[in-house]
């Protein structure tokens, strides 16, 4: 099995950065480097997840939205807004590498942030994904936002 394992890390001296293959979440406050966090309700800062991805879509904020249908097990992340295409499904968004001592003050400002150094996905991959568990209270749904580290294989 081939297993590809990136990190969100810190192009600063920032102590909390993770080291580039580390797995799990980082140290610090969850919404760091993302844009108006205030939409995003801290459910658990950190929170793992495993499941199939079933689409990939880049934003205009930088971020990667990757959907998945979470595996056995992990249903009770989702809520009943966490759906694609009429079939449970939850959210995970990779942001821009911005830095974690401030935020992007909105999306244009997000996409502007360094790429991202995580392993995008795609259709049919399996992922294991480390990050804070949070109500988007703009859509409804519960997600992980942002992806601290993937695991992809």
């Amino acid at each position: 099995m081939l297993a590809i394992l990136l990190c969100a890390c810190a192009t600063s001296s920032t102590p909390s950065a993770p080291s580039p293959l580390t797995v799990g979440c980082r140290s610090g406050a969850p919404e760091a480097g993302v844009h108006n966090p205030d939409r995003l309700l801290v459910l658990d800062p950190c929170k793992q997840a495993t499941g199939t991805v079933v689409d990939v879509a880049r934003e205009d904020d930088g971020d990667y939205h990757i959907w998945f249908k979470p595996d056995a097990g992990y249903e009770s992340l989702l809520n009943s807004e966490n759906h694609f295409q009429a079939r449970p499904a939850m959210l995970a968004e990779i942001v821009p590498a911005c830095p974690l001592d401030s935020n992007p003050s909105n999306a244009p400002a997000a996409a502007r942030c360094p790429k991202t150094k995580l392993a995008i996905p795609v259709i049919g991959n399996h992922i294991s994904i480390w990050g804070p568990w949070v109500l988007d209270t703009d859509h409804g749904w519960q997600e992980i936002h942002p992806v601290d580290s993937i695991q992809i294989g």
